[in-house]
């Protein structure tokens, strides 16, 4: 009785028996609201940009900033869903409405089963949804092109503008650094080393006694700059300071990411295949490791051999 309730319930909400041809090119990109989520997401955008499409995305205060830099994006919608909580469902339920029928696709890129995501896909009422198969394999109907999940999550944009035509798109992430900031003038006069060992949740940050002997060892290291990254007052003065790094230490988070959007060589504490990052040159490393502040110098010193 259950399953025959809910499969009519889904029948009734979910199912767009009278799906309409897009006319315009006016496309919304969701889950953008966390740095990384929104970084593995500029190829995609460019992609679009490029080849005339008005791109707006989901946003928050977090990627605002960036986003706001980014010549390819029309607009930010902010619904500040940012930590994915059970009453997230009530700022896309105001979104939805807000922007009812206003775009001629809504790119989808969430592929778990959270029930906020299909009231939003719902209530925006787009004219097509264009959507990753969710987990287990689960398929929502009122998406209209269903894109299989990638090995890497940067990929799942670029089989979305396979969808679009557009075969041959630039890998590289997208950061734009179009004014001053805090660091645009740093003077270095030996190679700068950051390291960050916080991330969003506990389980992916640096316990406080491993950093703390993680730093001494850096600490030790003459021949190089070394900086701990504080917390900056801009996202984009953040940027420009890991732009202006050789080399990066860091947990799976935002800043990773960032070092990636501009090729800094990353060691990273660990990270599943999904979110690696994409730098070049990438080492992951247990910072716990006795012989981390070795990885460091191997590193510099290949690449700036003949300096030091």
């Amino acid at each position: 009785m259950r399953k025959k309730l809910g499969y009519l319930i889904g029948k009734i909400f979910l199912d767009r028996k009278n799906k309409k041809t897009p006319k315009g090119k006016k496309v919304l990109i969701n889950d953008c609201q966390k740095i990384g989520n929104y970084i593995f997401k500029t190829p995609l955008i460019k992609g679009l940009g490029e080849a005339g499409y008005e791109v707006y995305i989901l946003g928050s205060k977090y990627t605002l900033e960036m986003a706001r830099e980014n010549p390819y994006i029309k607009d930010v919608i902010i619904d500040n869903s940012y930590r994915k909580k059970s009453t997230d469902i009530f700022r896309n339920i105001k979104t939805g409405f807000k922007y009812r029928n206003k775009f001629d696709y809504y790119i989808e890129m969430v592929g778990s089963i959270y029930l906020r995501e299909i009231i939003l896909m719902k209530l925006l009422n787009p004219r097509m949804i264009i959507g990753m198969k969710r987990k287990f394999g689960k398929i929502l109907k009122m998406i209209d092109v269903v894109i299989n999940p990638q090995k890497h999550i940067r990929e799942n944009g670029i089989e979305v503008l396979k969808y679009f035509n557009i075969k041959e798109p630039n890998l590289n992430y997208d950061i734009h650094l179009n004014r001053d900031h805090k660091y645009s003038k740093l003077i270095k006069r030996k190679p700068l080393v950051l390291y960050n060992g916080t991330a969003s949740t506990k389980s992916r940050s640096i316990e406080e006694n491993v950093e703390k002997r993680l730093i001494e060892k850096l600490r030790k290291i003459s021949w190089i700059d070394f900086r701990k990254i504080e917390r900056e007052k801009s996202i984009l003065d953040l940027c420009g300071l890991i732009s202006q790094s050789d080399l990066l230490l860091t947990v799976d988070t935002g800043t990773s990411h960032i070092g990636s959007g501009f090729n800094i060589p990353i060691i990273i504490d660990r990270c599943d295949e999904q979110v690696y990052p994409k730098s070049s040159i990438v080492l992951e490393k247990d910072f716990n490791d006795e012989n981390i502040d070795k990885y460091v110098e191997d590193i510099l010193r290949s690449l700036y051999e003949i300096a030091i």
